[in-house]
């Protein structure tokens, strides 16, 4: 066995009487760098959790892509714009949608909506329904459906709310509810109604128009509009459902770089330990380096002995902290016992994403570290003389 690594695995040895003090002492600064790795990797993953499970619920509920009037106006569907973009074999999925304000009523209660229709549910885990629409029945968010005090079949009226709307031309519609979705977000769960798409042409008086288009793809992401936005034309435009929500994911963005920086000082607090650990060792064993020095050995070797003292506790701290954090995502994701008010967080639980690059490069940037900063602690060696060392003992 390397000479260096066995003086450093005997001051690790918590057995030896010995070493009580020096073991002690590494243990503790294992100990506390751990916890703060731990912390960092934690927080960095609750912080990726986050974002990953917005982007899946907000882009599965508005789709990828919209395509709509920038004036807000109807888009005339005999322009055929989605036969145009599906024969361009941009491997995207479009369907044509209507969305327009009304107000449901259930007795006594009332409730403004959006209502809109489409052809196909955007996400059929959110939705206890079939894929299909059957018939003309209404599809509500659990919210809603709680607030009115709904149950599946009971018979509800839509009012549309138009432009210029006369209190004596109000057009009433009686819709069965057919089933509800549960987004997990208010905003959605509140306020969003679906119908087929011509059965929302029939609410909203509209016959050969529509709101826009939806367009999804598993080959695309946000930031491929361009290759769709080349075939667009005024007064048309496209906007992706980060554009729709860019306030918060800009929220989130100016809240992970302080937050990082506070659990990122719970590590160096660590690392700091380290530092004060090699220290005393290094003064509790000055007789030790003393004879060492006696024997030949010269300083500059010496001195490697608490190099790798501080790069083996960087290691073990980085390990152990690493593996109870990838531990406790795990069980997390699994068991999902830590809970957040849903209608507060968007979610009902603390979601939590294992990024195995984040996890690479917090691991070693900590042990490099560690082992930069047991340099400045191992220069007091050079200043130890064996002949007053050995005088003194």
């Amino acid at each position: 066995m390397n000479l260096y690594l066995q003086f450093v695995l005997r001051y690790l040895n918590p057995i030896s009487k010995r070493n009580s003090f020096s073991s002690s002492a590494s243990l503790l600064a294992i100990a506390g760098l751990s916890i703060g790795v731990f912390a960092l990797i934690l927080t960095m993953s609750i912080i990726r959790g986050f974002e990953l499970t917005l982007e899946k619920k907000i882009s599965s509920i508005d789709g990828l892509f919209r395509i709509q009037n920038i004036f807000g106006e109807l888009v005339d569907e005999r322009d055929k714009l989605d036969s145009t973009l599906i024969s361009k074999n941009l491997n995207i999925d479009i369907n044509r949608y209507v969305r327009g304000s009304a107000i449901i009523r259930k007795g006594n209660l009332s409730e403004g909506i959006l209502i809109e229709g489409v052809n196909k549910l955007p996400n059929n885990s959110y939705f206890d329904v079939p894929d299909k629409f059957i018939g003309d029945k209404l599809i509500i968010g659990k919210s809603l459906f709680t607030n009115l005090g709904l149950k599946i079949g009971d018979r509800v009226i839509i009012s549309p709310i138009e432009k210029n709307n006369n209190s004596y031309n109000i057009k009433f519609n009686s819709i069965e509810i057919g089933g509800i979705f549960n987004s997990g977000m208010p905003e959605y769960d509140k306020t969003l109604a679906y119908v087929s798409l011509e059965k929302a042409k029939t609410i909203f008086n509209i016959d050969k128009y529509i709101s826009g288009f939806i367009i999804n793809s598993s080959y695309l992401s946000f930031k491929d509009s361009g290759q769709i936005s080349d075939y667009v034309k005024y007064p048309l435009y496209i906007e992706s459902w980060k554009d729709r929500h860019q306030i918060i994911f800009d929220w989130i963005k100016v809240q992970r770089l302080p937050i990082i920086i506070i659990f990122g000082l719970i590590a160096l607090v660590g690392i700091v330990n380290i530092l004060g650990t090699i220290s005393m060792i290094i003064n509790e064993k000055s007789r030790q380096i003393g004879i060492l020095m006696a024997q030949g050995m010269r300083k500059e070797n010496i001195r490697k002995i608490f190099l790798l003292y501080g790069g083996v506790i960087g290691f073990f701290g980085c390990s152990i902290g690493s593996l109870f954090s990838y531990l406790f995502i795990k069980l997390q994701n699994k068991y999902k016992f830590i809970t957040l008010p849903e209608d507060i967080y968007f979610m009902d639980h603390i979601p939590v994403k294992f990024d195995f690059n984040i996890f690479i490069l917090i691991f070693i940037i900590s042990i490099f570290i560690s082992f930069i900063s047991s340099i400045f602690p191992t220069k007091t060696i050079f200043r130890i003389e064996a002949s007053k060392v050995l005088i003194q003992e």
